[in-house]
């Protein structure tokens, strides 16, 4: 079974409707609701995916609802949430030794706490650098638009 890492520039598309890649980004929801694929994120995910929709003008009550399924989608196991306290010092590394932002390097780290592919649209999480260091532990990093363009 495959697993992935996901952050919330994925996660975001979930939920934001006309957003670039919401086919593809939908159908890994799917693929993670039916167990077909393992997904983890840093246990804050759901709040950076709550922040860009208040930013995008969403209505308090759709961040809500949207805070409250990623809440059951880790509850019932589909989304599995890694604790910060486990990413911490992995984290501080990766944003001392890549220059990244907090956020960034938390859901970083939870790919390679996970030893799971990481799928992102974050530009900071696309950058040759953070690939190299995903590739070191063996791992890849996979735009949703790459995601499925050889399984269509």
């Amino acid at each position: 079974m495959k697993s992935y890492a996901i952050d919330s520039s994925v996660a975001v598309k979930w939920f934001k409707r006309g957003e670039p890649l919401e086919r593809e980004a939908l159908k890994l929801r799917g693929e993670v609701l039916s167990s077909a694929v393992k997904a983890y994120a840093c246990e804050l995910m759901p709040l950076e995916v709550c922040r860009g929709l208040l930013k995008a003008g969403y209505p308090r009550k759709k961040v809500d609802e949207t805070y409250q399924i990623l809440r059951e989608m880790s509850d019932f196991g589909f989304l599995r949430l890694v604790p910060v306290g486990e990413l911490r010092d992995r984290a501080e590394e990766l944003i001392a030794s890549l220059n990244l932002y907090v956020a960034d390097a938390a859901s970083l780290a939870a790919a390679f706490s996970s030893h799971a592919d990481m799928v992102t649209e974050d530009r900071h999480l696309l950058k040759q650098d953070v690939r190299a260091a995903l590739e070191g532990e063996g791992l890849r990093t996979i735009r949703l638009g790459e995601l499925y363009a050889n399984r269509r």
